[in-house]
């Protein structure tokens, strides 16, 4: 079996540390990728310094500003001699066997565009891989804990935005979107629908990319792997930096404008201008 066909990128922004566990655990991988490129938004911690001195076969794009994570992944892109490009996040540890499993389901199943493996936390408990489109109501379910009032068959039937603390089952799951945290796509598929949304400086450029790819007919699949650590947001001090989630809200703006019409696009937009600043308060208040 050829294991020349995975670019692996990831992009780094004073994540030093993390990066070079990042690394070294894909050069522990049993499964060895075509080339590993490392995108620098102009770290200022040594982070270029490190990956010279300790991994000197990666291949470095170093940027003289924070370009963000879809313009830097972009960059790599465009440079990857993979058929398939596997966009990993610098606080992310990848299992042995990950990369020949995430490498083998795409070989297998032609129709799939995109696979994301198993993520948990530092902790070992399960981390969302994924999840739905945007709606009327899960839109309102992010910004307000209001589903604690529904009953519980309009639970189970409610399509979140992110699947959290479930188990990936054997068969796999079918998404509208893969994290773009460990999100392993066909390289001729990108070529087709695009890259990542550059519109975008953090959070739903993957999801607009997957867009794109369930519209060209494409399916996206979470599968079952030996998991991989991420930390989930080695940049920020926490999930709930009110940068974060100030930043997560005006994407999510820019995704619904681009993408949706009609009576959805008013009220998705409506929710969030009503109730985006009552949401950061008290999501603040988890901190």
């Amino acid at each position: 079996m050829d294991q020349n066909k995975i670019s692996i990128i990831v992009v780094s922004y004073n994540t030093r540390e993390l990066t070079r566990k990042c690394l070294a655990a894909i050069l522990a991988s049993a499964f060895a990728p075509q080339e590993i490129i490392v995108a620098d938004n102009n770290s200022q911690d040594d982070s270029v310094e490190m990956i010279r001195n300790d991994f000197p076969n990666v291949k470095l794009i170093i940027n003289n500003e924070n370009l963000g994570f879809a313009k830097a992944n972009n960059q790599a892109i465009a440079t990857a001699g993979g058929d398939y490009i596997f966009l990993l996040n610098s606080d992310t540890e990848i299992g042995k066997n990950t990369l020949q499993q995430m490498f083998d389901y795409l070989e297998h199943n032609s129709q799939v565009a995109g696979v994301v493996p198993q993520l948990i936390y530092p902790d070992g408990s399960w981390q969302s891989v994924g999840g739905y489109f945007p709606t009327i109501l899960n839109v309102l379910r992010y910004l307000l804990p209001i589903t604690f009032f529904f009953p519980e068959f309009a639970k189970k039937k409610l399509k979140d935005m992110a699947i959290f603390r479930q188990e990936i089952p054997d068969k796999g799951m079918r998404l509208d979107y893969i994290t773009g945290a460990a999100a392993m796509f066909r390289k001729a598929v990108l070529d087709r629908v695009g890259f990542l949304g550059e519109e975008y400086f953090m959070y739903f450029e993957e999801t607009d990319l997957c867009w794109r790819i369930n519209r060209a007919g494409y399916k996206l699949m979470a599968i079952k792997t030996e998991p991989m650590v991420h930390v989930y947001g080695g940049s920020y001090k926490s999930r709930h930096d009110p940068e974060r989630l100030k930043m997560f809200l005006q994407s999510l703006r820019i995704f619904v404008k681009k993408n949706y019409g009609g009576f959805k696009k008013r009220m998705i937009l409506f929710e969030i201008l009503l109730l985006g600043k009552l949401s950061l308060k008290i999501k603040n208040l988890k901190q």
